[in-house]
């Protein structure tokens, strides 16, 4: 078990633009069938921000809502890291933009991390080690992917998938929550072509992605539990990056889990990126939270990032 004074994750502000776009006309118009785009992409509308409206934007409205539904101490925040691979402008780096609009104390750390669909397993693996390192006791996780922006709308591949969204997770050791028990990180060798962006749009090999997707992530997911002598049942909620609702199938099937344990939820707002996670699991802080969570990330790279959390109220050993 992870030491009983280590920081914690007690809860999640999120923000969804209030813009849906219906994802069946442009399926029409790139000729993709209605089944397809139903049982394959499960993706019915997607959220859509403003045009305005900037990474850092989105990051404090997140930061809104978790100040709204939390008792939380932004003024005495210590570590501020933003996940994004669509940050504000190339310098400063976005945290630090963020950092400026919620008024966060001088003696506040603020960097970026540059990750995509597993950028929240990264993001807390990184923020809670040093937090534990260097004694930190109030601090923020934002993530904000705002993929629309470099996505191309006649591209099938990715036009019917991606949208915008952002989160604020607050850490802390001062409040009953989440410790990060084991986690299970890695990069395929010969996969960074499958998702990438040059200059303009975002290119996707979506064979690439599945074939990868389906072989990487179950196994990250049974490595981690196999270290900690458990199995799929043991979990009570099993939280993976939905890329699409095939890949959650795939993933389901092979860890022979149903849909309560391994859900699809992302149906009326689209995949977020390095928010999705976060979107599935703060709903699930409000009233009784889950004893035990796995978070699956995975994607751009091809890298995954599989977290094994566990309430600190629960008094069974995960190890």
């Amino acid at each position: 078990m992870t030491a009983p004074d280590s920081i914690r994750l007690t809860a999640i502000g999120t923000y969804l633009p209030d813009l849906r776009v219906p994802n069946l006309p442009a399926a029409t118009t790139l000729g993709v069938g209605e089944d397809f785009l139903n049982t394959k992409i499960g993706i019915h509308t997607r959220a859509v921000k403003q045009p305005q409206q900037r990474t850092s934007d989105l990051c404090v409205e997140a930061c809104e809502d978790l100040r709204r539904h939390a008792s939380v101490h932004l003024d005495a925040t210590q570590l501020l890291c933003v996940v994004t691979q669509n940050p504000d402008q190339r310098i400063p780096h976005t945290s630090a933009i963020v950092h400026e609009k919620l008024g966060l104390p001088g003696a506040c750390m603020t960097f970026d991390l540059s990750q995509g669909c597993a950028g929240y397993t990264h993001g807390l693996a990184a923020t809670a080690a040093l937090a534990d390192r260097y004694g930190f006791e109030h601090v923020l996780l934002c993530t904000c992917d705002p993929y629309t922006t470099i996505t191309d709308p006649h591209d099938r591949n990715t036009a019917l998938l991606f949208a915008d969204a952002a989160t604020a997770t607050y850490l802390t050791t001062d409040a009953p929550g989440y410790r990060i028990v084991d986690a299970d990180f890695g990069t395929a060798p010969g996969t960074t072509s499958v998702l990438r962006c040059g200059t303009e749009h975002l290119t996707m090999d979506g064979r690439g992605v599945f074939l990868n997707a389906a072989r990487e992530a179950p196994r990250s997911i049974e490595r981690l539990l196999d270290r900690n002598g458990l199995g799929p049942h043991d979990i009570d909620v099993i939280l993976a990056h939905p890329g699409s609702k095939r890949i959650i199938d795939v993933v389901r099937e092979t860890l022979g889990v149903d849909e309560d344990r391994l859900p699809f939820e992302i149906a009326h707002y689209g995949n977020t990126v390095s928010s999705s996670l976060p979107l599935m699991l703060a709903p699930r802080l409000h009233t009784r939270p889950p004893d035990t969570v796995l978070l699956a990330g995975f994607g751009v790279g091809f890298t995954w990032g599989t977290s094994l959390i566990q309430h600190t109220r629960s008094e069974r050993s995960t190890r």
